[in-house]
């Protein structure tokens, strides 16, 4: 397998690659030049001339939420690779029956991410360092320090994506190692659900993971109630919530097959959508992964939001138990200041929802090009080309809902009890505010977004012919 000649041969299958590895650079440069540009601005300020903390907490905020946008391109782009090699598989099969090994076939297949991801993190690169050059000249005078946009730190983000994406795609093409030369024969298909689902190695791991954060969690709302709160029971509770949410994560293909399974019946009131429903069934660990993705993204907007707003409200309410005076009439100044903090979070978030996003889409079109008998003889049927659209979209939009009902009770918790561990000592059990209008925003977001994206996946479906489908059984 020619890595050079895969890419020439059908480059549109690694366009929602590119455009992560792009994505996920970009953010990861520009936050780290427009630290920098940031931290000259306010210091010719004389705002934080001599204060490294708050030079470090932005630089901590900032290498954070790259991170998690990291983490979630390598969950998309791993998907990706998994999915291209499923529909590589007869070809495999031939390679292995003529002597090649599934060692070689792997690393060939980790080239090819590596070949769509330099320059893909050089473009990036160089997009941010320019909008960092506009930002530069409009602050003008307003920046009497030199930025240095050009040191190899400002490199780390592209090159991390980088072999991110390189090691995503060797770690996607694993399914190479299941192939066998019999293939060769026989049509292409995905393993079987059972044979595709992680080890009872990851499971054991998930529900190890899971108990203990849950325990920390637990113990965190049981000492909040008798107001026993230090500086390690938040330091625990911040474990806690880490593991629980690591054990979701690792146990994604046995925890989200059966929510889709059941989030696919409730909407299952109409025959397309019983039709996308079955289709999920059918691929629930490749589906997962894809879920997982949103899942992330989604469950840490609504876990900043609800901490955000319950740490205001709660604060707010102390403030005013404290008398008419309150905090000197500070109380509006601290709840304006905790909003902006939260809208800042939450648009550093929003890139990881954009690249789950993309996920989802590219999951959908790779799926409909290995589905073209499948397809084709639906229609050859009688199903119409409207119909197989909306069958198409619908699995889209379940696949959406499930990561929705997955993250929405996720992120609630997660700040909930973050907020609690905080402010017990001075307010005892709360419950949370939770932010509904945060909460309906990304969901609707979600869904329209989704839906978006599954519309070209949605008409390539109906390109298939159904003569051509007719030939191939």
């Amino acid at each position: 397998m020619n890595p050079l000649r895969e890419i020439r041969t059908n480059p549109r299958q690694f366009f929602p690659s590119v455009l992560v590895v792009f994505i996920a650079a970009l953010f990861g440069t520009a936050i780290m030049q427009g630290i920098a540009i940031l931290t000259a601005w306010l210091s010719s300020e004389k705002i934080i001339a001599e204060s490294e903390t708050a030079q470090n907490f932005l630089s901590m905020i900032g290498v954070t939420f790259f991170l998690i946008a990291l983490f979630v391109s390598a969950i998309v782009i791993a998907n990706t690779f998994s999915i291209i090699i499923a529909g590589r598989s007869r070809q495999l099969a031939l390679l292995r029956l003529i002597g090649a090994s599934s060692k070689r076939l792997r690393r060939a297949a980790s080239v090819e991410g590596l070949i769509i991801s330099v320059p893909a993190a050089v473009l990036a690169f160089a997009a941010s360092t320019g909008l960092a050059c506009v930002a530069q000249n409009y602050l003008g005078n307003a920046i009497t320090e030199e930025v240095a946009l050009l040191t190899p730190t400002m490199a780390v983000p592209a090159l991390a994506t980088i072999i991110v994406t390189w090691l995503s795609a060797y770690l996607g093409a694993r399914r190479i190692t299941g192939i066998s030369p019999i293939e060769a024969t026989s049509q292409a298909v995905e393993l079987r659900p059972e044979d595709a689902r992680a080890s009872l190695g990851g499971l054991t791991a998930s529900l190890i993971l899971l108990s203990m954060g849950l325990t920390f969690l637990v113990n965190s709302v049981i000492g909040a109630a008798d107001h026993r709160v230090s500086v390690i029971s938040v330091v625990l509770t911040a474990f806690g919530s880490s593991l629980t949410f690591l054990g979701v994560i690792i146990g994604h293909p046995w925890i989200l097959p059966p929510l889709q399974s059941a989030m696919g019946w409730l909407c299952g009131r109409t025959a397309v959508s019983r039709l996308a429903a079955s289709t999920i069934a059918r691929h629930p660990t490749r589906n997962a992964r894809t879920v997982i993705g949103l899942v992330i993204g989604i469950t840490l907007i609504v876990m900043f939001a609800t901490a955000m707003t319950t740490f205001r409200d709660q604060l707010l309410r102390y403030a005013r138990s404290l008398g008419e005076e309150g905090w000197g009439g500070l109380e509006d100044a601290l709840a304006t200041v905790i909003d902006k903090s939260m809208l800042f979070a939450l648009t550093l978030i929003l890139f990881s929802v954009i690249i789950a996003i993309i996920g989802v889409a590219h999951t959908l079109m790779l799926s409909v090009r290995q589905r073209t008998q499948e397809i084709g003889l639906l229609m050859a049927l009688g199903q119409t080309p409207k119909r197989v659209r909306r069958m198409i979209t619908a699995e889209g939009l379940q696949l959406s809902l499930t990561a929705c009902a997955v993250a929405v009770p996720l992120g609630i918790g997660f700040g909930w009890v973050g907020a609690l561990t905080l402010l017990s000592p001075l307010l005892g059990l709360f419950a949370p505010s939770v932010p509904w209008i945060v909460v309906i925003a990304v969901i609707v977001c979600t869904l329209i977004a989704v839906f978006v994206a599954s519309r070209e996946p949605a008409r390539a479906a109906t390109s298939i012919s159904p003569v051509e489908a007719l030939e191939a059984v």
